[in-house]
């Protein structure tokens, strides 16, 4: 018999399509792993037939997703890509396992890789945390990052190098092969490495068209890192699903991605850049000469400009932080909602959504909403994030995360 479970008394935010939101005081009651009903008020339900959890005015939202994340990067990570690629493959699966269990005690029950530094960290964990071996979200798995022969990280030894459309295209199949289904590729620079500027564009549309029709047909998609806005045009109008960055917008931009609404999303990573002007990086040698050279304070100002464009065009953007650096530090991952609000001018609850709602149409999962049939993914927290968004951001305010309708994590602090 499939076991049923009641919460009681909880503030719900729904995160589903108006006019529901936020229902006050209400239940859940979940069957299995699924929400089964939703109510305002209490629902008629024989106490003894189910487990009845009593939150007592709690918040109760969906579980929350990341869709930039690099599960490979170490809980003491300080921008060392090439010693963690080259560690010794037991001590970092431990590693690994402790940032994919920080993510969920964090709230965070859905990760999309953005790309890993050992081959397999995404699918191997994915794999034990599905076998119950280890605690974990659901992971979309990534690969080895792929960028073109005299591009952006092609000589560290940490990717795959292509060279034209054919080479992309066997790249491609060569992970889907293994599992990954979610590909990231290099198609701009980074201002951070000067001598790769962030409005570098790498490829071409002959190459990205091939890779998304070469990942189309594996059951996977194309994710791609193009900061500047000639890169992001050509992602949009060859069919690439998720783009992260999207740091310079121009028009032609806008329109490439106007035409793909319904089927592009954006995820900025907007914290990352915040914390490196804002000087969190200095104490592990990002100087604010380097952040000169790296032209990332006009970064950070188009971006946050740029976001509250695609917010009025109502081109979906999806939360993602690039954390895992020192000062990102993996645990924060909810600071990037709070740049939202603070920045860009959304709502608490339009931020939230970003990491909810808008998250499950990416990947095609049934998450990111508390309605009837929903996966019951949920996080229980004490105060209302509907107003204060840096609720999500205290340790001690998590009570609990539910995943598929099972505690997977309950706050030691809270319930000794």
């Amino acid at each position: 018999m499939t076991e049923r479970t009641l919460i009681r008394n909880a503030r719900i935010v729904t995160c589903s399509e108006p006019p529901a939101g936020v229902i006050a005081d209400g239940d859940i009651l979940l069957d299995g792993d699924r929400v089964a009903e939703v109510s305002a008020g209490r629902l008629a339900v024989d106490e003894h037939a189910v487990r009845v959890v009593d939150v007592r005015g709690a918040a109760v939202l969906p579980g929350l997703g990341d869709a930039h994340v690099h599960l490979s990067w170490p809980l003491d990570f300080v921008f060392d890509h090439v010693s963690v690629a080259n560690a010794p493959a037991a001590p970092h699966a431990l590693d690994v396992a402790a940032v994919a269990r920080t993510y969920l005690e964090s709230g965070y029950t859905l990760v999309i890789g953005a790309g890993v530094s050992q081959p397999f960290d995404d699918i191997r964990t994915r794999d034990a945390i599905d076998r119950g071996y280890l605690p974990g979200p659901r992971i979309l798995p990534s690969g080895t990052m792929i960028t073109e022969a005299g591009a952006i990280s092609a000589d560290t030894g940490m990717t795959t190098v292509v060279t034209d459309a054919r080479d992309l295209r066997e790249a491609v199949a060569r992970q889907c092969d293994t599992g990954v289904r979610v590909l990231k590729l290099f198609i701009s620079g980074d201002g951070i490495v000067p001598e790769y500027p962030s409005d570098d564009v790498y490829m071409n549309d002959e190459m990205l068209a091939a890779a998304v029709d070469e990942a189309d047909r594996h059951g996977a998609f194309i994710s791609v890192h193009a900061r500047g806005s000639a890169s992001v045009a050509m992602a949009a109008r060859t069919g690439v699903r998720l783009i992260h960055h999207a740091c310079f917008l121009d028009e032609a931009a806008l329109r490439e991605l106007r035409a793909r609404r319904d089927d592009v999303w954006v995820c900025p990573g907007l914290h990352y850049l915040y914390a490196m002007v804002s000087g969190h990086a200095e104490p592990w040698g990002v100087t604010p000469d380097k952040i000169e050279r790296a032209g990332y304070e006009k970064e950070f100002h188009a971006q946050v400009e740029g976001l509250r464009l695609l917010r009025d065009e109502g081109i979906r953007i999806v939360a993602g932080g690039d954390f895992g650096h020192q000062w990102t530090r993996h645990g924060t991952y909810a600071a990037e909602l709070e740049r939202y609000v603070e920045l860009v001018g959304m709502s608490p609850v339009e931020a939230i959504n970003t990491a909810t709602r808008d998250l499950g149409p990416l990947v095609g999962f049934d998450v990111g909403q508390i309605r009837p049939g929903a996966l019951a993914d949920l996080l229980i927290v004490d105060g209302d994030p509907t107003t204060d968004i840096t609720v999500l951001q205290d340790p001690d305010r998590r009570r609990a995360v539910l995943k598929g309708g099972e505690f997977a994590y309950v706050n030691p602090r809270l319930y000794p």
